[in-house]
């Protein structure tokens, strides 16, 4: 373009022109250097704060941007008010202008010594030249929205009435044809990995396996890689890559080609759309581009279920098998799926883990070596010479019992005795024989009561059978209290022999036998525990509130300890033999759910 342009020309050309901004605003550039009489002219675009946000939208000659960045006046134009003329130097002249939302926030005009003196009247002039025709803009901006809005819509309404892939295809590829000018618009469809050709605008289906449909199947793939439209040439701004279009553009008289992915209900491409032109015909534009993913987005959902009801129902289920496998093994939702695969290789450890199966079961401490002491004769009690839990050896003298009574009638025994000796002699003396015998008589009956009293004498000291611990009977608040024969005084236990008395639940008690091992553990020591063996049963089982119970003993077969007392208790593990830890942790579950849902 020449430095010098009739004015009247360029502004007739500018108030009628509504392309792209690529040629207005050089142009306007170039009209308003004329108009201002000055050496340049630079349009700069302020999109945010700081000097950063700036940048060159147009320039009437290549240097003009380079000589205003060198005029210092960039970091300044925020002191300017917008939709005025500022001379900030008498070099410099700034002309802001307010944005219009669609090109810019804010439009800067600096000129290079402008030498105009009607400043005012020709800035305004060039303001509303800027604005006519961002106005023009965006009235054809939305006369394209709203044809390509009805031109997807009819395109919408036509596939709704299709009942085969086969014929959406055709309908699709003809459509897009007529509305992007195209001339042959290619429809393909994965199956499975590869993408497959379905349709093509010339009509029929498309053969497999000639190297032209092959190439067109590497061009789609291309789009499909990348789920993103791919042009070329290439639209401005865009970052696809464009290898394989561009060889199939080369090969086929450098056509233009537009492919759109037609994506599923996750977003994943399962087709794609290829549209090709003659290149006399032109590039594609951004209209172009988006007329095209309105029409695939539209359009892709409706292909995906009829693609999905199309073929033989074998097709059909490997199909919706296939896609559900790749639902499952893509790479999307990875964390709930390597949550399900722990899950599952958790559950495929329990089940081939084995482990000890133990029966648990409350067991108290017992032993069959004890003693219940009952008073010898009525009485009373004298002393007490024990607490309750005191270990005692034998012969140790518990409590003893009121003797005065037995002593007197010991005595009175005696006298009695002695007296009635004194007469068997006398009357054996005096030769009465028979008197004699009387009296001999009544002497060995003094002798049996004396025995009587003497024994009971004996018995008021209660001493301990064995070595042991007094388990019951607490007589110090009884003590010259009154007592009868055979009324209970206290008990003692050994300890030594000491067994275990489970308590097991009648759901476990098919998973013992006699002669298992296993362990107990005190409640009052529960970090110490003791090997057992089961004993024998008891046959029939008890009644009580929390359910029905089978009574085991088992013999604790470690050494005993100083600190066991009988009636401890405590939990007992029986190892029952070998299952999987599945099976341990969901047994009794599966048991009570086949009572329930047993009929």
């Amino acid at each position: 373009m020449s430095d010098r342009i009739e004015p009247l020309s360029d502004f007739d050309f500018l108030a009628s022109f509504a392309g792209e901004p690529g040629v207005f605003w050089p142009r306007w550039c170039v009209l308003a250097r004329s108009r201002f009489e000055a050496d340049g002219a630079c349009l700069l675009l302020q999109a945010g704060q700081g000097v950063d946000a700036v940048r060159v939208v147009a320039q009437d000659r290549p240097s003009s941007a380079q000589r205003v960045v060198q005029s210092g006046v960039v970091p300044s134009l925020g002191k300017f008010a917008a939709g005025g003329l500022h001379v900030w130097t008498p070099q410099v002249t700034v002309l802001s202008m307010p944005g219009s939302g669609v090109v810019s926030p804010q439009l800067w005009l600096v000129l290079l010594g402008a030498k105009c003196e009607d400043t005012d009247a020709t800035a305004r002039e060039l303001r509303l030249l800027a604005e006519t025709y961002q106005a023009r803009r965006r009235e054809g901006r939305q006369c394209e929205q709203l044809l390509t809005l009805r031109e997807v819509l009819d395109l919408g309404l036509d596939m709704g009435g299709c009942n085969t892939m086969l014929e959406a295809g055709l309908r699709l590829c003809h459509r897009v044809a007529a509305i992007l000018g195209g001339s042959r618009v290619t429809l393909g469809w994965r199956e499975g990995v590869n993408l497959k050709l379905i349709a093509t605008s010339h009509g029929g289906r498309v053969a497999q396996n000639l190297q032209e449909a092959e190439a067109i199947v590497r061009t789609m793939e291309e789009c499909a890689d990348q789920n993103n439209e791919v042009a070329f040439p290439a639209i401005a701004e865009s970052r696809a890559v464009t290898r394989e279009h561009q060889a199939f553009s080369r090969s086929h008289e450098d056509q233009a080609l537009l492919s759109a992915p037609l994506r599923d209900g996750e977003g994943a491409a399962a087709g794609v759309l290829l549209v090709e032109r003659e290149a006399v015909t032109g590039r594609w534009a951004e209209a172009d581009l988006e007329r095209l993913r309105l029409a695939c987005d539209l359009v892709s959902s409706r292909l995906d279920d009829l693609h999905q009801r199309s073929g033989w129902w074998g097709r059909r289920t490997w199909r919706a098998l296939r896609a559900s496998a790749a639902r499952l093994l893509g790479v999307e939702h990875t964390g709930p799926k390597l949550a399900v695969l722990a899950l599952l290789v958790t559950v495929v450890c329990l089940a081939v883990i084995p482990v000890d199966h133990k029966v648990s079961a409350p067991f108290l401490l017992k032993t069959d070596s004890a003693l219940l002491s009952t008073a010898p004769f009525s009485g009373y009690i004298d002393e007490v010479r024990y607490h309750l839990g005191d270990v005692v050896k034998k012969g140790t003298v518990l409590l003893t019992l009121d003797r005065r009574e037995l002593l007197l009638e010991e005595a009175n025994g005696m006298a009695t005795r002695d007296s009635s000796e004194r007469e068997a002699r006398s009357f054996e003396a005096e030769n009465k024989l028979a008197e004699a015998l009387m009296a001999k008589a009544r002497v060995r009956q003094e002798d049996a009561k004396l025995a009587i009293v003497r024994h009971r004498l004996a018995k008021t000291e209660v001493k301990a059978p064995f070595d042991g611990v007094v388990v019951e009977g607490d007589l110090r608040e009884r003590l010259s209290a009154p007592v009868q024969l055979g009324e209970p005084l206290l008990k003692m236990v050994q300890l030594r022999d000491l067994t275990g008395l489970l308590q097991v639940d009648e759901r476990d008690i098919g998973f013992l036998a006699q002669g298992l091992n296993g362990e107990v553990v005190f409640a009052s020591r529960p970090g110490e525990a003791f090997k057992v063996l089961v004993d024998r049963f008891e046959p029939v089982a008890e009644v009580r509130s929390e359910g029905n119970v089978f009574l085991l003993r088992v013999q604790i077969t470690d050494p005993s300890q100083d600190w066991w007392r009988p009636g401890m208790s405590g939990v007992c593990k029986i190892v029952a033999g070998r299952r999987s830890l599945l099976w341990v942790l969901t047994h009794r579950t599966v048991e009570t759910l086949r009572l329930w849902l047993w009929w």
